[in-house]
């Protein structure tokens, strides 16, 4: 009872949780609520979800237990000590696998239900399930993430017109507490700044929004913000984090590249920066070639002739990005393309649905009310599109996209080659007639025209006379033929007069080629018209084990009262089956309970450092508890009845009180709620690996603001460590270097760059729902000795000197560019000082030792608390 103890640690440090929750601190036991989930997760497997009950025992209702299996009653409801069920459980003998083992409290929770005469909340049904056919009890069905989202009324307290602050107040009050005072407006410049776009404000940001004096420079900050295109990178960076977003295909050591992957990447940034609506946008990555009514046959020709099409199709790359081990000559080609699909599913199932399915793959979810069936109705949705019985590898996956122009041009090309191809063919005959003449010399005159009339016989047609004279009597003229002719020539002294002129018209024709415009491919998911695959239960997930009936496509069924309609198994109307445009449909409807939470939560997330349900890929029981479940289901709903516009929601998160708070400790406060989650200040983050890479290059002037593309190659220096080719040398970037923002480096999944990973860059397995933030001794010795840290510190010295005539300027900037603020007295002191005697000491080892000095300094500031977190 995991989620039990978590309740109960809770309330035991004074946060009471909304009441669709407190069930789980009150005395009162009964079987749906608690005792059913405990039993679920440690016993079911083998007394009731399993097709054979072990014992005869069948756990899923109480008067199976009190009717009890092969060794008489389970429990004797109102005497624990002598119910079997107990005695086994408390003596460690059941369940007989230690991990699965009850705990103290769970035994003794166990018991008391027992001693309370073994209590239901409701009458049990007629019907008894079948062996194992999973068993989900309306308990379960109203697990607060399965109930139907609501707008619940705001609370009345404070005088805010902010939702957030309404809801997060009323919280912070009923404990005793109230809002910190708002930061000032550097603070809230760099936070607003660095959680919109990734990248720090320019000093001269700082100084305007600083100094209006307009009671609307906040929300006009807030608008230029979300008006910028570095706003798609920065949040299309955190989409690719769950979509798990990779340029190359893991699986196994060759690690694969996906050439083609970057261009889904762009498709998300500019997505986010037209506001496109998230319910369209889920649509378009689920089933963007069935909302454009294409298959495989006519996928290529459509995209090429409608820009919309081709924007639909690349954004179906979002199933393209699991891991995909079939195209690199796995050991086990079936079981890599069923690992392919299983690792997208896992994708499709936390990016959307905050639903661990993997283990469903094998059997039923030990948590949560997920049948095994489930996983595999779900993979019935997809597979259609990833059919592994006619798999289709990564290369057969693409489209060839040519622009209008382009297309044109190519086929001027291609007349122009094909009529030199047709000239060179004529021009090499000739010259083969004229080396017939040379060979027909060395045969007797009287013979001559019999050799030619054999010559100019097919070799499968000759008479055996004919054979035998070219093939015997004079083999030269049974080997002379077009491709053996430049051995003939290579014979004659004038062999290379004779040969020269077709093979110029021939690199004449490639040469033309050559400059022929190239198509750019585009990785996508399509089916094959007219193909539908049967998906059949795996026996524990094997491949070789199918089972029973072949299953319908679906979702979970705990959610089916949510929709009206089964989802189809082939759609008439389309080309395709139809299956992911239904499925995708139902997803965005706004009935689903479970879509909307999921996205609201991660963009807070985002904005906060932790969600309002800290486990932002598992909504589960294995999950967390939602701090504030009011304020999500009220999100929730006003995201879908808004649009589901993640603008506008920035904008509603970012004007709240709650976001605008100062991040100072309070003694007061931290003696209710240490950790914060309350939220009576606002959480103190460290920039992702990304964005303290990128605010590097902008400190320093490098940064390159060049938006979309393919992405920068990465290499392994000389030290062994994976870095993006060119961007550290000796002291700055190589004239070459592609020094555009981390968002566009290439993502290899074996060779991670280490400046990011030793930050913390996105674990992909197979993505990544929420970053680890560690605090390790690598990270200082990056700071220390990075070779990319080292040349952008240098830079910013170059800068410095570049653009301030004398040292106190050049400390007034460099504060500016580090830290949005001025040097105060005391710092300014220390750095004229640090920079005095650096340069002293530097003098007999730097050809420029104040430079180097100023780079020192540059150093300090780059590796400093205040640079990597925002306040």
């Amino acid at each position: 009872m995991l989620g039990a103890r978590t309740w109960i640690a809770v309330v035991g440090a004074g946060l009471a949780f909304a009441t669709q929750f407190a069930s789980f601190a009150r005395a009162e036991v009964s079987y749906e609520r608690d005792v059913w989930p405990l039993l679920k997760t440690h016993c079911a497997g083998c007394h009731g979800e399993a097709k054979q009950l072990a014992g005869g025992l069948d756990l899923r209702l109480r008067r199976r237990i009190v009717a009890g299996g092969d060794t008489g009653p389970a429990i004797v409801p109102g005497d624990s000590q002598h119910s079997l069920l107990i005695q086994h459980v408390r003596s460690g003998e059941m369940p007989p696998k230690d991990e699965l083992r009850l705990g103290d409290d769970e035994v003794a929770m166990l018991a008391a239900w027992v001693d309370a005469g073994a209590p239901t909340l409701r009458d049990e049904p007629r019907q008894d399930p079948r062996p194992g056919e999973i068993w989900i009890t309306d308990v379960e069905r109203s697990y607060w993430a399965y109930r139907p989202i609501a707008r619940p009324p705001l609370p009345t307290v404070g005088k805010s017109d902010n939702a957030i602050d309404a809801f997060v107040l009323n919280r912070l009050q009923s404990n005793g507490l109230d809002f910190s005072q708002q930061a000032d407006r550097r603070t809230l410049i760099r936070r607003a700044t660095f959680d919109l776009l990734g990248l720090p404000p320019t000093p001269a940001e700082v100084e305007a929004f600083a100094n209006d004096p307009s009671p609307l420079a906040y929300s006009r900050l807030i608008d230029r913000l979300l008006e910028s295109p570095h706003y798609g990178e920065r949040w299309g960076r955190h989409w690719l984090d769950a979509v798990g977003y990779a340029d190359s295909e893991g699986y196994n050591d060759k690690d694969v590249i996906r050439e083609d992957a970057w261009r889904y990447r762009d498709y998300v940034v500019r997505s986010l920066n037209q506001d496109k609506p998230w319910d369209r946008f889920i649509v378009e990555q689920l089933a963007g070639d069935e909302l454009a009514g294409v298959t495989h046959d006519n996928a290529e020709q459509a995209a090429n002739a409608d820009p919309q099409t081709l924007e639909w199709l690349t954004a179906t790359g979002f199933l393209r990005m699991a891991p995909d081990g079939t195209g690199s000559g796995p050991d086990d080609a079936a079981l890599a393309r069923n690992q392919a699909v299983t690792e997208t599913l896992k994708v499709v199932s936390t990016a959307l649905l905050g639903s661990s399915l993997a283990c469903a793959e094998c059997h039923h979810h030990r948590f949560d009310p997920i049948p095994q069936e489930d996983f595999y109705r779900l993979r019935a949705v997809f597979a259609p599109a990833m059919n592994v019985d006619k798999w289709r590898e990564p290369k057969s996956r693409r489209m060839a996209i040519l622009s209008e122009d382009d297309r044109r041009q190519a086929a001027d090309v291609e007349t122009r080659a094909k009529q030199l191809d047709e000239q060179h063919n004529r021009m090499k005959q000739e010259t083969l007639e004229l080396v017939l003449e040379r060979v027909l010399e060395s045969i007797p005159e009287e013979r001559r025209d019999f050799a030619r009339q054999a010559f100019a016989t097919p070799k499968d047609k000759r008479s055996e006379q004919q054979r035998l004279f070219c093939e015997e009597e004079f083999p030269m003229l049974g080997l002379l033929r077009t491709g053996t002719l430049h051995l003939f020539l290579a014979r004659y002294q004038d062999g290379d007069e004779l040969k020269k002129p077709y093979e110029d018209v021939l690199a004449e024709a490639a040469a033309l080629r050559a400059d022929k415009p190239a198509p750019v491919y585009v990785r996508v998911a399509t089916e094959v018209r007219g193909t539908i695959p049967e998906t059949r239960l795996l026996h524990r997930g094997d491949h070789t084990a199918p089972l029973g009936d072949p299953l319908p496509p679906g979702g979970l069924s705990v959610l089916n009262s949510f929709h009206d309609q089964p989802l189809p198994a082939n759609n008439p109307k389309l080309r395709s089956s139809g299956r992911r445009l239904a499925y995708a449909r139902q997803l965005t409807d706004g009935r689903h309970p479970l879509v909307a939470r999921v996205l609201v939560n991660r963009f807070w997330q985002h904005h906060f450092g932790v969600g309002l349900v800290a486990t932002a890929g598992e909504f589960g029981r294995q999950g967390e508890l939602p701090s504030h479940p009011e304020l999500l289901d009220w999100l929730a709903a006003d995201f879908m009845e808004s649009g589901w516009r993640l603008k506008r929601l920035h904008r509603l998160i970012m004007t709240s009180r709650c976001y605008r708070q100062d991040s100072r400790r309070r003694e007061e406060a931290e003696a209710v709620d240490a950790e914060n989650r309350l939220l009576w200040r606002m959480p103190v983050r460290r920039l992702e690996a990304e964005a303290v890479r990128d605010a590097m290059l902008s400190v320093a002037g490098e940064l390159r603001p060049q938006l979309f593309g393919p992405p920068a190659p990465v290499a392994v220096t000389d030290g062994g460590l994976v870095a993006v080719a060119g961007a550290a040398t000796d002291g700055a970037a190589s004239a070459g270097a592609d020094l555009r923002r981390s968002l566009y480096i290439q993502v290899r999944r074996s060779q991670p760059v280490a400046m990011l990973e030793v930050f913390d860059s996105p674990q992909l397995e197979p993505n990544c729902h929420r970053r680890v933030v560690s605090t390790v001794a690598p990270q200082s010795l990056e700071l220390l000795n990075g070779e990319f840290v080292l040349a952008r510190a240098r830079a910013v010295a170059m800068r410095l000197s570049a653009e301030c005539p004398d040292g106190d300027n050049k400390v007034t900037r460099l504060w500016q560019l580090a830290y949005g603020r001025n040097a105060d007295v005391s710092e300014r002191a220390a750095a004229r000082d640090f920079i005095q005697r650096q340069t002293e000491d530097l003098r007999e080892q730097e050809p420029q030792p104040e430079l180097a000095a100023w780079a020192s300094l540059a150093q300090v500031l780059l590796g400093s608390n205040e640079f990597l977190y925002i306040d």
